[in-house]
């Protein structure tokens, strides 16, 4: 089954049901539950066994279990509700209820006088928005700032504070509950949570930290503190309020990860599971869930398990499932960069917490301070033949299909750029556009050179010699090649630049592996593989300008299928190579004949001047460098120098090239 690759964002809703609010066709249906009444609007198409599975979520109660009704008659489960014998029309009111003995009589009893609690998902959370201040240092304490006044409830466990100051891998995490007093506001909004904050952490006042290094946990205590130390936090993860008599209780503490050491990572582990941990690339069964990070609370914003329900009062809402089944992960591809990295630190049944401040692993997830929720359920480590997720030939075609994808998200956004190149030139607003996209085709080459590769390690640990094998491999190995090209492949104006240096080793490494795919599919007398991995060898050698061996390789291709029309499109790119070539070298050459000129200039040398002059006249006029490079050596003043002498032959050529430089600029002026 073909998988989708394509990034996977965290806090990116499902697609909409046939019942999903908002849809143009939709027609108004009243739903009574036990609970109370709520109108909710569906497709006219969709039918009462869609309508069960919003409905399961009220009634607790699997959906073969509900009974829906209308005017006395029950629906039916397959037929669309406005069609026999359903017959359903806008402002109908469906009942619906548990079957009998789908539950014991006092389980419905208490469902109908009080409705479960569900955990909503409230996408609409913005974050906190950044409140700007004049004074943005964090303000210093004095002794004797932050006092505590009186304990309220004394606490049960002392603990030693060691991660507070500087650099550290390690952080004490702060879980508090706190309350204005003079404002009778409380923090956070929701009863039975708490805020979080690391101890020390420079986006934070320091008198929270102060306040928590005073008292042991489970001890409620009374602070007075100075309202402008109170007043800074930069994230707003803890409560700024123009107050000084705060009510702080310590419910707990834990040590975290500080990945960066910066405090804008912090890893929690809260249990690490069984002893097995993933590897690079293995596969991780999870579920996730995001909250938003701040003051007034943990809310819930994202979530693996999120499925539509209908809620009496809300009507249709997102909530968490808990019996949904976890989704897969890819450990290393880099789609979820805080879910993997809690996947390879937990073990099956662990899990883990990260706490992002605004600018950390920003890729995939939503804006703001965040915290990320993993557990992890199951592991498939499938790592080659002899492990215990090998499946042979099956483990081998899932692996490359998997390159596939990963190949062609990469190809695609390549087109992209391409396609975006040749409409207009770059400017200041669409290269970041540009340069994020050429990073994406970075990154899903490199993933598929990743699984290509490891399946090439597999069929030679596998070392079978058979013809079916020979031909896997060969083709393994030319989208090995690539794949890994286009992980360093230069866009733009980068891409008539010289390759770097381990451009040049991957283009090199490509060019070898090639090479043994063509003697393998010689040997296998199987011209279509031929034929494939030369075409690959002429895109190498593009990629890396050799103009010569990839006229060779054009000329071999052109004998073999001279009617292939994407032979035509090489060629005009192999002429468009050799062209921006010629300019480089023209470039070098030029500033060579520049300097002569100088030198010959102060020497008055009038035969070398006049050699220099006629050869910048011959290159500018014969189209061997650009405007940009002669605007950019300032050709001309040195042109002018040699106008200055007083030669009137001098000064006849030198007007020449003055003539030729205009029109070059005219040229580069439109385009030309």
């Amino acid at each position: 089954k073909r998988r989708d690759r394509s990034p996977t964002r965290i806090g990116t809703p499902p697609p909409a049901r046939p019942s999903a609010p908002g849809a143009s066709t939709a027609m108004q249906l009243k739903v009574a539950l036990p609970s109370g009444e709520v109108t909710v609007p569906v497709e006219p198409n969709s039918t009462p066994g869609m309508l069960k599975e919003n409905l399961k979520y009220s009634l607790r109660v699997p959906p073969k279990l509900i009974k829906l009704t209308c005017d006395g008659r029950e629906l039916d489960d397959i037929k669309p509700l406005v069609a026999e014998p359903n017959n359903l029309k806008d402002g109908d009111i469906i009942i619906a209820v548990a079957r009998e003995g789908a539950a014991p009589e006092e389980v419905i009893k208490q469902a109908e006088s009080k409705p479960p609690a569900q955990t909503m998902i409230r996408k609409e959370e913005p974050p906190k928005p950044k409140v700007v201040k004049k004074d943005v240092v964090r303000p210093i304490l004095a002794e004797g700032d932050v006092v505590k006044k009186k304990t309220i409830e004394p606490g049960y466990q002392a603990w030693k504070p060691q991660f507070v100051e500087g650099k550290h891998p390690t952080r004490h995490l702060a879980f508090i509950r706190v309350e204005a007093v003079e404002d009778k506001k409380r923090y956070p909004e929701q009863e039975e949570t708490s805020m979080v904050f690391a101890l020390g952490d420079p986006q934070t006042s320091p008198v929270w930290t102060a306040a928590v290094l005073q008292m042991e946990v489970g001890e409620k205590a009374e602070f007075q503190m100075p309202k402008k130390a109170v007043d800074f936090d930069s994230e707003g993860l803890l409560p700024s309020d123009s107050c000084s008599t705060w009510t702080v209780e310590l419910l707990r503490m834990a040590e975290a990860i500080d990945v960066e050491q910066d405090y804008r990572q912090l890893l929690h582990i809260e249990s690490s599971g069984g002893k097995e941990r993933a590897e690079d690339l293995d596969g991780v069964a999870v579920h996730w869930r995001v909250r938003r990070w701040m003051a007034e609370g943990m809310f819930c914003i994202a979530s693996s398990r999120e499925r539509i329900a209908i809620m009496p009062g809300y009507g249709l809402v997102p909530i968490e499932d808990q019996n949904a089944p976890p989704v897969t992960i890819a450990v290393g591809e880099g789609q979820q960069e805080a879910v993997e990295m809690i996947a390879m630190k937990c073990g099956p049944g662990g899990k883990g917490h990260m706490y992002l401040k605004t600018e950390a692993l920003k890729g995939n997830r939503p804006q703001g301070c965040v915290v990320i929720d993993v557990e992890v359920v199951a592991m498939d480590p499938c790592r080659g033949p002899g492990s215990a997720g090998w499946k042979g030939w099956q483990s081998l075609m899932v692996e490359r299909e998997t390159g596939d994808q990963w190949l062609e998200e990469a190809d695609g956004r390549r087109k992209q750029l391409e396609t975006f190149g040749t409409l207009r030139k770059s400017t200041g607003d669409s290269k970041d556009a540009e340069a994020h996209v050429s990073s994406q085709v970075h990154k899903f080459a490199k993933n598929a050179a990743r699984r290509y590769l490891r399946a090439v390690k597999w069929i030679e640990a596998d070392d079978q010699e058979d013809r079916k094998t020979k031909l896997e491999k060969c083709t393994l190995q030319i989208r090995l090649a690539k794949s890994s090209t286009l992980a360093h492949q230069r866009f733009g104006e980068a891409g008539e630049a010289e390759a770097n240096g381990e451009e040049k080793v991957a283009i090199q490494e490509a060019l070898e592996i090639l090479k043994q795919v063509l003697v393998t599919a010689e040997g296998l007398k199987n011209d279509g593989l031929v034929y494939e991995c030369l075409k690959m060898n002429l895109q190498v050698c593009i990629q890396g300008q050799d103009v010569d061996q990839a006229r060779k390789v054009l000329e071999t291709l052109l004998t073999m299928r001279p009617e292939d029309d994407e032979l035509k499109s090489d060629s005009a790119r192999i002429n468009r190579l050799e062209g921006v070539l010629h300019l480089k070298r023209g470039a070098s050459t030029i500033e060579t004949v520049q300097k002569d000129l100088q030198a010959a200039v102060i020497a008055e040398d009038t035969p070398k001047v006049t050699d220099c002059v006629q050869k910048l006249h011959d290159m500018i006029k014969g189209g061997e460098v650009t405007w940009d490079t002669v605007r950019t050596l300032k050709v001309g003043k040195d042109v002018g120098n040699a106008m200055k002498m007083g030669d009137p032959d001098i000064a006849a050529l030198a007007r020449k090239v003055v003539g030729e430089i205009q029109s070059l600029a005219t040229r580069a002026g439109i385009g030309l």
